[in-house]
């Protein structure tokens, strides 16, 4: 495989642009929760709490095709947190960014176009607990907004703009059950008409997407340790003129047994004749014996594979960037982007104290084609309380002489509450 290293020094000079520290380790953690969430009035009764991050990213591609794009871009986030009463909680958030990579979604090699972003208020929500006296908690408005991993319907990080959905949710305990519903409007940035004036013929309406589902944890087996099952069921009626709606049953089940951590995942699409799959599992496992190498404080390895059939879809707003390798070539579709199987193995260890790198295996295949990719990561915290990310990626195209090299940098700097 032919690689064409960047020059080191150069790779320095540009480690004071960036991308989201959210990818650090894992780039299947996601910041999903607003920067504000929980917070506690002063006395118990009114107050606003003012927060929000900025992040400077910055990507350098290269092939053998003499393409070598520098790309910076820059996201600032805005939040308030005001708390009405000891039940009642209301949240502005603005962002501001520059697009990256092609468009808002993904990053197609060679190609950047960045239109600023003007402060623009994104979401807006107000939340009470036991709005009808039976002890849940009901919210209105427009927010970040995920069921389960996110592969389906979900915000991701990665993105400079993440998703967001205007509705309404409401949440119960119910004993542990933890039930959930959601009505949320046709999916924003989805499916749907982009004609400015949508017509009988270009646009069906903004019908709504209906979400219910619970998150449960079973731990009546000691040997078993906490099992985390999350089931949700998903129907999308927003899928175009004359069109089935789209209907998935899916559920997430998380946990560790015997000192290995696990993740696995299931859904199935329904719409009219048409039904698909999609699956995921991945594992990891803490290796004591990396700490016993000079500088290396710990370390873990990480197995994940998945799969979607050709005739499976998400429901339009998934962000799920950089799931299988800092190319991100994939894009918003992730690891379920239709057609897909991938493969995926990682090393990670802590060289020293605030100190994390990892290198990662990954094989992609996508219809009659597909990819092999080897990435180097580290992430460190600066002074200041800086979060710094650097990863490095070496891209092998199948059935195409062409090698891919992808360099991020990545500074994030959380403010206020």
């Amino acid at each position: 495989m032919k690689v064409r290293l960047i020059n080191l020094a150069a790779l320095a000079a540009v480690a004071l642009s960036t991308q989201g520290v959210a990818q650090q380790n894992d780039s299947l953690e996601r910041a999903l929760a607003d920067l504000n969430s929980g917070l506690t009035a002063p006395d118990g009764g009114h107050g606003v709490s003012i927060g929000g991050d900025f992040r400077a990213r910055n990507r350098w591609f290269s092939d053998d095709n003499f393409t070598n794009n520098r790309d910076v871009d820059t996201r600032a986030r805005l939040t308030f947190t005001f708390n009405v009463t000891e039940d009642s909680t209301a949240f502005v958030g603005f962002n501001g960014r520059e697009s990256w990579g092609d468009g808002k979604f993904g990053t197609t090699p060679g190609q950047f176009d960045d239109p600023a972003d003007t402060l623009t208020l994104t979401r807006a929500w107000v939340a009470v607990d036991n709005l009808f006296g039976d002890g849940g908690t009901s919210k209105i408005g427009r927010d970040y907004y995920t069921v389960g991993s996110g592969r389906i319907h979900g915000t991701d990080e990665w993105d400079n703009r993440p998703a967001t959905q205007s509705g309404i949710w409401y949440n119960h305990p119910a004993g542990g059950l933890n039930i959930h519903f959601a009505m949320l409007n046709g999916i924003e940035n989805g499916y749907g008409s982009t004609a400015p004036v949508p017509t009988a013929l270009t646009d069906n309406g903004d019908d709504m997407v209906y979400i219910a589902g619970f998150d449960w944890v079973f731990d009546m087996v000691e040997q078993l340790g906490p099992i985390h099952i999350a089931p949700y069921w998903i129907r999308n009626e927003n899928t175009g003129l004359g069109m089935e709606f789209q209907t998935w049953l899916g559920a997430q089940i998380t946990g560790e047994l015997m000192g290995f951590g696990y993740d696995a995942e299931y859904s199935s699409l329904d719409q009219g004749s048409t039904s698909g799959d999609a699956w995921y599992l991945g594992t990891s496992i803490d290796l004591d014996a990396l700490a016993s190498l000079p500088g290396i404080e710990n370390g873990n390895l990480s197995l994940a594979i998945s799969g979607a059939d050709a005739s499976f879809a998400t429901t339009g707003a998934v962000k799920y960037h950089d799931a299988a390798g800092f190319s991100d070539r994939l894009g918003a579709g992730g690891i379920w982007t239709a057609d897909t199987d991938t493969f995926q193995v990682g090393l990670g260890f802590s060289p020293a104290e605030n100190w994390n790198g990892r290198i990662a295996f990954n094989d992609v295949e996508i219809g009659g084609s597909g990819w092999t990719e080897i990435d180097v990561s580290i992430g460190h915290e600066f002074n200041g309380n800086v979060q710094g990310w650097f990863g490095y990626a070496v891209t092998d195209l199948d059935n195409v002489s062409v090698t891919e090299d992808t360099f991020w940098a990545v500074l994030d700097l959380a403010f206020g509450n």
